[in-house]
């Protein structure tokens, strides 16, 4: 039978073994969960728009009068942005334009819509835009 009030060599030697083990252990989990949580609130950005893989970040439908854009999707730019660059198409048939720094082609679309692709660097504004 083991005696558990055993002192010897090996006892300490397994004793600081393993309160070394366990300071590792705690410390790396610390550091894990700090890391985890962003630590240092300055350096912190924003969350990122998601890809054009995913589509693009669904933004507000924009009327002006007669017509709408719908359907506005916005990838590495904000809503707000992109919602300005689609009222922009207002009054410029189906033409390409340019508006907030971003460059946009039409495309003949459905129903007589025309389907609007704006970039501006690895920014993208997509909408459909058609009479209301």
């Amino acid at each position: 039978m083991l005696d558990r009030g055993a002192s010897g060599p090996f006892c300490q030697t397994w004793h600081m073994t393993m309160n070394r083990a366990v300071g590792l252990l705690l410390s790396s989990c610390c550091a894990l969960a700090i890391g985890a949580c962003g630590g240092d609130e300055e350096s912190a950005s924003p969350a990122p728009t998601r890809d054009a893989s995913a589509g693009g970040e669904a933004c507000a439908d924009v009327m002006v009068p007669g017509h709408e854009a719908v359907d506005v999707k916005a990838t590495g730019t904000e809503c707000g942005v992109a919602e300005k660059v689609a009222a922009a198409a207002e009054g410029r048939g189906r033409a390409a334009y340019e508006s907030g720094g971003f460059a946009c082609e039409p495309r003949e679309a459905s129903g007589g819509d025309t389907s609007y692709s704006c970039s501006m660097g690895p920014a993208r504004v997509t909408f459909l835009y058609g009479t209301t």
